[in-house]
């Protein structure tokens, strides 16, 4: 054998040992794509599976979009059963709505919330929910909507919300915050919803909010007074606005005079306004919502409020109006679709 033949040789033995090598597959690896079709049918099974998983979950609710599960509300889950609600809510990646009770909140619930991409707002009720609770949201700053409801949240704690700077809607209902809050959330760029129903306002030091783009302004049952409309009354576009059980008079609502971008109005079981307040009310020609139920405007002077002739919606409750007069005063607003006297 010359030498051309040994080192053909040597060259068959060593291709035939590599190809060995492989078919044993002692030193290759390969990986093999799942075809696009199947990837999308698994992942259709996990959601769906994930969906079926909180039907399990007794007083669980959640809504759908598709097959993603994008709505959690936990309020009515017993309290036993909370934990492994909030196991199954850190898979839960899709959900962007989180209804939940105090008694779910524990230490490193936030970590779980902030593993949730599509989390965006985030509603919080009870007692047991505090300042200390409150603060710890900071770690979820895309949120866009934040309610602490019925909750022990006091002004230390909402001033949390100053860090939150994403924030559209802002909802404290029947938690003990004051007029102090309003410093917190001032510098929101993007506020345009805040419900302060049922707190501990009066209406004294509402001027750092004035400048927020808030459209829809929620002060019911509060002690909010005649100190405080000015400063609503220079929101720019404020569209909403709730004064029910309110403490505002006559005087005080002719901070509204020619406001033409309210829309809704509602000053109802305010006792202090009366028929002297209609020439204010009438210059809000966008009106589409009124509510003048048990204030103490004489129910012979309703008919001066034709000219609101884009009214939709009319309420003049308790006020002794007849059937004959309320029918008479119906016609004269073309757009009705509600009306009660």
């Amino acid at each position: 054998m010359n030498f051309t033949q040994v080192r053909l040789a040597q060259s068959l033995l060593v291709g035939s040992l590599f190809i060995g090598t492989l078919g044993c597959g002692v030193s290759s690896t390969k990986t093999i794509p799942i075809p696009p079709a199947e990837q999308s049918a698994a992942d259709d099974l996990a959601e769906a599976n994930l969906a079926a998983a909180w039907d399990d979950i007794a007083g669980a609710k959640t809504k759908l979009r598709g097959d993603d599960v994008v709505v959690v509300d936990l309020r009515e889950v017993a309290e036993s059963d909370l934990d492994n609600a909030v196991k199954l809510l850190s898979k839960t990646s899709t959900v962007s709505e989180l209804f939940m009770p105090a008694a779910a909140w524990a230490d490193g619930t936030v970590l779980r919330l902030a593993a949730l991409p599509n989390l965006k707002r985030l509603r919080i009720y009870g007692k047991e929910f505090d300042d200390a609770k409150a603060k710890s949201i900071s770690g979820l700053p895309a949120l866009i909507a934040v309610t602490f409801q019925d909750t022990s949240v006091t002004d230390d704690g909402a001033s949390v919300l100053a860090e939150l700077n994403e924030l559209q809607d802002i909802s404290l209902m029947n938690s003990p915050v004051t007029d102090k809050t309003l410093i917190a959330i001032s510098t929101l760029p993007k506020l345009t919803k805040l419900n302060l129903r049922g707190t501990k306002i009066t209406g004294e030091a509402f001027e750092p909010i004035s400048k927020l783009p808030l459209e829809d302004l929620e002060l019911a049952e509060t002690d909010f007074g005649p100190e405080g409309m000015p400063a609503i009354a220079n929101i720019e576009g404020l569209e909403k606005v709730n004064l029910w059980l309110t403490k505002i008079d006559n005087e005080s609502l002719k901070a509204f005079e020619g406001k033409t971008s309210l829309t809704a109005l509602n000053i109802d079981n305010c006792p202090a306004i009366t028929e002297e307040a209609i020439p204010v009310i009438v210059s809000l020609p966008h009106l589409k919502l009124l509510h003048l139920g048990k204030t103490s405007v004489a129910p012979d002077a309703l008919p001066q409020l034709k000219p609101l002739q884009e009214l939709e919606t009319l309420f003049v409750t308790n006020l002794g109006l007849e059937e004959g007069p309320a029918k008479k005063l119906e016609a004269m607003f073309p757009n009705l679709k509600r009306f009660e006297y």
